[in-house]
């Protein structure tokens, strides 16, 4: 491999990338397009002459989306991008050279983004009074800035799970307008929205000082907005499941719980309709007026919607299976076509492999047996931690080791399979049996010995 092979110890790539990643959608989505639609929305209302309670409303809650767009937000947008770059270079890299131009003006998109949120934040109190409209325009011209970032970007995800004809085309118009391009698109930009109305609503109920009249404009105002983008939300999502591969529908239950909770077949669709009909009492009792009860149904409802943000993005990531790009690259960052090669050949994969570390106490083999794993299977298991290899081969023979890495992507659909030689794949299977089994006897020589 042309880059080095890195991987987080404990926590593993898997869970550092969905951490920083969830967090990002979370604040990018509810905070940076949800939040700030609707202070557009109030402030626009205000701009039109319905009241001035309308703009205190909005003005209370800028100061705070901007603290957290311009910190958190953009340090986990920086963060998917160092953290993918450094752990799945190939596969970015890969990405970069189909999609440069999607992603140069999405970053264009970006820059004007922050730009017309910094306007609309410092100009406000100089423009509010006597120049509402040009404000109503700056903060306008955000959300366009904000829904073309989010458009473009969608185009990129849903080529990561729906290539359509791209792996034997190879033409941009099929990858970027693949089958899940509209409806992701819709679906994020709505459930942004039914976010941000949730979190209006809950800042109304909260923090509103005007009067019972007021409070209930605003609210019913939320409790609409709300219910409209939550149905769009809803229809959009249906639609994009519906044009996912069936293959990749049945990892869903996989993908989100374990192996144990996704034998119970009632137990994730009963969350998933709990979860929608708490936003749709919430979004009704706004609608109604009712300030307390929408109080107190605005904390389970943010941690319902955080579960549902979660629970898709891990289904996005991980119902692909084996592939970081479907019909080309597996998810350890190996081509297919490479793989392959290598069986058919039999050709070996340490030659190519320019990173390894040969200045450690471990004896050769091991250096190699340890190189193998970690561009095999580095990706997705840990040595210690998250998804633990030793606790899966523990108590297994040498040649069960052997047996299983010989038919990886036989024993679950999210494994691929070997690559490297057959002198490889036992020096890995050799490595993996001693590292699982260390108080056998006689005791594994994984070290060198000391003179």
């Amino acid at each position: 491999m042309t880059f080095p092979v890195l991987h987080i110890p404990v926590l593993g790539d898997g869970m550092t990338i969905a951490l920083n990643a969830v967090v990002h959608v979370l604040i990018s989505h509810g905070v940076a397009i949800g939040t700030t639609f609707m202070i557009v929305m109030f402030q626009t209302i205000h701009a039109l002459g319905h009241g001035r309670f309308w703009q205190d409303s909005a003005r209370s809650l800028l100061g705070t989306v901007v603290v957290i767009t311009t910190s958190v937000g953009a340090v986990t947008g920086v963060g998917i991008w160092f953290i993918t770059g450094i752990l799945s270079p190939a596969g970015i890299g890969s990405l970069i050279h189909l999609f440069f131009w999607p992603w140069f003006i999405e970053w264009i998109a970006f820059t004007v983004e922050v730009i017309f949120l910094l306007i609309y934040y410092f100009l406000w109190d100089r423009l509010a009074e006597q120049h509402p409209r040009k404000l109503m325009l700056a903060g306008w011209g955000y959300l366009f800035s904000a829904f073309s970032s989010a458009v473009l970007i969608s185009g990129i995800l849903g080529f990561m799970l729906t290539p359509d004809g791209w792996p034997q085309g190879g033409e941009f118009v099929q990858a970027y307008f693949n089958p899940t391009f509209i409806p992701q698109c819709i679906l994020r930009i709505a459930a942004g929205i039914t976010m941000g109305a949730l979190l209006a609503m809950g800042w109304t109920s909260w923090r509103f000082k005007g009067s019972t009249e007021e409070r209930g404009k605003i609210l019913r105002t939320c409790g609409w907005t709300m219910l409209i983008a939550g149905i769009c939300t809803g229809v959009a999502t249906f639609i994009y499941f519906s044009r996912v591969p069936e293959t990749y529908l049945t990892h869903w239950k996989f993908a989100v719980a374990t192996s144990a909770w996704s034998q119970n077949t009632k137990f994730l669709p009963a969350i998933n309709i709990a979860a929608a009909t708490c936003l749709l009492f919430a979004a009704l009792a706004a609608m109604l007026r009712r300030h307390k009860l929408s109080l107190i149904m605005f904390i389970p409802c943010v941690i319902l919607s955080i579960g549902m943000v979660t629970e898709f993005e891990r289904v996005r990531e991980f119902v692909r299976g084996p592939y970081l790009l479907p019909g080309y690259m597996y998810a350890n960052q190996i081509p297919m076509v490479r793989t392959e090669a290598s069986q058919a050949k039999n050709r070996n994969l340490l030659n190519s492999l320019s990173w390894i570390n040969t200045t450690t106490d471990d004896a050769p083999y091991a250096v190699s047996g340890r190189a193998l794993f970690d561009a095999n299977c580095g990706v997705c298991h840990t040595i210690g931690g998250i998804n633990d290899i030793n606790k899966r081969l523990q108590g297994r023979t040498l040649e069960g080791v052997n047996a299983i890495t010989s038919i990886t992507e036989n024993m679950m659909p999210f494994m691929p399979p070997f690559t490297g030689s057959e002198q490889e794949r036992l020096t890995m299977s050799t490595y993996l049996y001693y590292m699982a089994n260390k108080n056998i006897r006689p005791r594994p020589q994984l070290f060198k010995e000391k003179k």
